[in-house]
């Protein structure tokens, strides 16, 4: 009958279903679970790469130069091998140039060969992976960095201090010594160090202030006119936070003691402040580059019934950043200020 003999040339189809479709299976497993142990892999290779660059780097602070910086592949070796699971690590390569750390790192198994072993892969002929990982750190001097020449007493970056949106007054002006704004600190020299923000000394024109790690003393501008060289930055950052949902930080230099009068008078900056800027009045008026206000910020000084006179900043405290931390590696290390860190 014919339709036995169709039957019967149907007999059989589902073995090579079967078979193919065993296949795509062991490919998605392969992908699965073979993938993931590779990126659990490198994470351990880069974990020991960063290791082994940041401890050849301190060893090469040290005076004398520790063992780890003469010999860097024997450190890289250990850090790597620690951060291991295995305990198995390749270093390919483990340098130290001038003020630089490079080490890469490379998969090993348990019989010292340098590429990792595949699982499910293996069905689709893929036996192994050679997987890497790479770290840089520098190490040296903290050299000096730049920022917006403003600074905020000490106190004012108290975060126990700050609540929410701020509003940071004009060093001098009357609403600094308001008891909501009152915020001094004794110096060294025993005077009180007032709050407030005022303008640094600018020599460069260029709406910046360079603080050295060694000797963090920076002249004060007397008076507190708008400097005329931040006005493109300034309209710069106003069009940026002219989007409610964008932001603008800055850092901000904090003095914790202050010495000198008139145009010879210092601030010795302690740190720097994170703030995240919602606007500004830096002069009587209205209008970029001087003063800008978002929403927020004009609710803010609605609410405290600012005039024109009243010049400060808006802003959220955020942090406090210390000036290692602002500081960029590469400056001489006669005064002691050193360290290492991760560059790539």
């Amino acid at each position: 009958m014919r339709w036995l003999d169709s039957r019967n040339k149907e007999r059989g189809a589902i073995a090579p279903i079967a078979a193919f479709s065993m296949v795509a299976l062991l490919g998605f497993t392969a992908f699965a679970v073979d993938v993931s142990t590779m990126y659990a892999e490198h994470a351990q290779l880069q974990s020991g790469a960063d290791a082994a660059a940041l401890s050849i780097a301190q060893g090469c602070l040290a005076t004398p130069p520790a063992a780890a910086c003469s010999a860097p592949s024997v450190e890289a070796t250990n850090m790597a091998n620690q951060n291991a699971l295995d305990a198995h690590t390749n270093i390919l390569n483990a340098t130290v140039g001038a003020g630089v750390v490079n080490v890469t790192t490379q998969s090993r198994d348990s019989s010292g060969n340098n590429h990792f072993s595949l699982t499910f892969a293996r069905a689709l002929g893929i036996q192994t992976s050679d997987i890497r990982a790479s770290a840089q750190a520098k190490f040296g001097g903290f050299a000096a960095g730049n920022v917006i020449p403003l600074t905020f007493s000490k106190c004012e970056s108290d975060p126990f201090f700050t609540k929410d949106l701020q509003f940071f007054p004009a060093h001098g002006s009357s609403l600094a010594s308001d008891p909501l704004y009152e915020c001094t600190t004794p110096s060294s020299s025993g005077l009180e160090v007032p709050g407030g923000f005022g303008w640094l000394d600018d020599p460069a024109n260029n709406c910046s202030v360079r603080v050295d790690i060694a000797n963090p003393w920076v002249g004060t501008d007397t008076g507190n006119d708008f400097n005329g060289a931040c006005s493109t930055m300034m309209s710069q950052w106003g069009a940026v936070l002219a989007n409610p949902s964008k932001t603008v930080e800055i850092l901000v230099p904090i003095f914790d003691n202050r010495r000198g009068t008139g145009a010879g008078a210092e601030f010795h900056i302690e740190a720097f402040a994170q703030i995240s800027l919602r606007g500004w009045a830096l002069k009587g008026g209205s209008g970029l580059p001087e003063n800008f206000m978002t929403a927020e910020a004009t609710a803010l000084s609605d609410s405290l019934n600012l005039k024109n006179s009243d010049l400060g900043i808006f802003g959220r405290f955020i942090k406090k950043v210390s000036l290692a931390e602002a500081m960029t590696l590469g400056g001489p290390t006669t005064y002691g200020a050193t360290g290492a860190q991760l560059s790539n």
